[in-house]
């Protein structure tokens, strides 16, 4: 009996032995397969004549990895650059003020931001300018004063632009109406601020020459964009308890609008709510083609791309570009959305 429990044992050390080596070998390998990503990284980038750095807070979503493509297709074939979406690869997450960094230190040719506005990001972009590094704003223009360009939609006529889709579906409502447009925390003296000033300025000036006989509120609720359940608890507030409940709901970030679609198919929703979103999915597109979503405003994200890294090529090479390149947008809804879904296969 004894010498059965201590071949037992014996197993069991054997096989914790046999563990440990093979978990030490595949850490190996990992490490080895991670330091040789990273070396086939440098060659790449030591390719080309110019390293750019693509910063962003949002970056798994589609439209900045639309951004990506077209801005590295934009460098590769027109300006002999090398653009790398930074903090893109990461493990943890970063903020932009991180990435900021991570790319002054790592002495690139030009960085593209899409930028939040706070005092740390707009110190590390004076930081950037002083060390000979141009910076080019991409759709959030938060550092107007010392950036070099910003490339994106005027906010205040894009927020004309949800008016006008609004005021029509004012039309058919025709009765009293809540409408809430969902604002990211994070937006603080941004861009989406301007948009909502300018989709409420447009809209009442539009009420009042029309004498509008229903009463209309627009409101904005903050949410925390980096936080799904957080948003997705407002959103939930909003089409379940809200009193009144809003008629029309504006989502500025395409997460968000999947997820107000998502939450007016779950609390039963459908069609008393109109959802107004931004940029496109198949999920989003499918929902408008479904008639859950009324309908969203896109932009060309590798027009974006494509437009930051021109702007940066110019810059270098004459010390001078333009304050401000504008991007196309189109409304998409019913109407067109078949187009779009080709775009998408299953």
């Amino acid at each position: 009996m004894k010498k059965r429990k201590i071949s037992w044992v014996a197993a069991a050390v054997c096989f914790l032995l046999l563990l440990f080596g093979v978990t030490v070998s595949m850490l190996a390998a990992f490490r080895s397969s991670v330091r040789q990503v990273s070396r086939q990284e440098e060659l790449e980038a030591e390719r080309f004549g110019s390293y750019y750095a693509l910063i962003s807070e949002d970056d798994d979503t589609l439209l900045w990895n639309s951004v990506y493509e077209g801005a590295k297709a934009e460098g590769e074939e027109n300006w002999d650059a090398c653009v790398e979406f930074f903090g893109g690869r990461l493990v943890s997450e970063r903020t932009t003020g991180e990435k900021l960094r991570m790319a002054i230190d790592a002495g690139v040719d030009g960085i593209i931001l899409n930028g939040d506005g706070s005092p740390e990001v707009e110190a590390l972009v004076k930081e950037a300018r002083q060390k000979g590094i141009p910076v080019v704003t991409a759709l959030n223009d938060g550092a107007e004063d010392i950036r070099q360009c910003f490339v994106g939609v005027n906010s205040y006529n894009l927020g004309k632009e949800y008016a006008e889709r609004i005021w029509g579906l004012l039309q058919e409502i025709r009765s009293d109406c809540q409408i809430q447009v969902l604002l990211n925390s994070g937006d603080a003296d941004s861009g989406k601020n301007t948009l909502f000033l300018g989709l409420r300025d447009s809209l009442e000036q539009r009420i009042s020459q029309k004498e509008w006989p229903w009463q209309v509120e627009i409101s904005a609720t903050a949410v925390d964009g980096s936080d799904a359940f957080q948003t997705e608890e407002v959103i939930r507030q909003l089409m379940v308890e809200a009193a009144p409940r809003p008629k029309i709901l504006v989502c500025l970030s395409e997460a968000d609008t999947r997820r107000a679609y998502q939450a007016a198919v779950d609390y039963n929703r459908v069609g008393e709510v109109r959802i107004l979103g931004y940029y496109e999915s198949r999920q989003v597109l499918e929902g408008i083609d479904k008639e859950i979503i009324d309908s969203t405003i896109t932009v060309d994200g590798e027009q974006v791309g494509s437009l930051c890294v021109q702007a940066l090529g110019e810059y270098r090479k004459t010390g001078y570009v333009n304050g401000y390149l504008p991007v196309d947008t189109c409304l998409i809804d019913r109407g067109n959305v078949s187009e779009y879904l080709e775009r998408y296969p299953e």
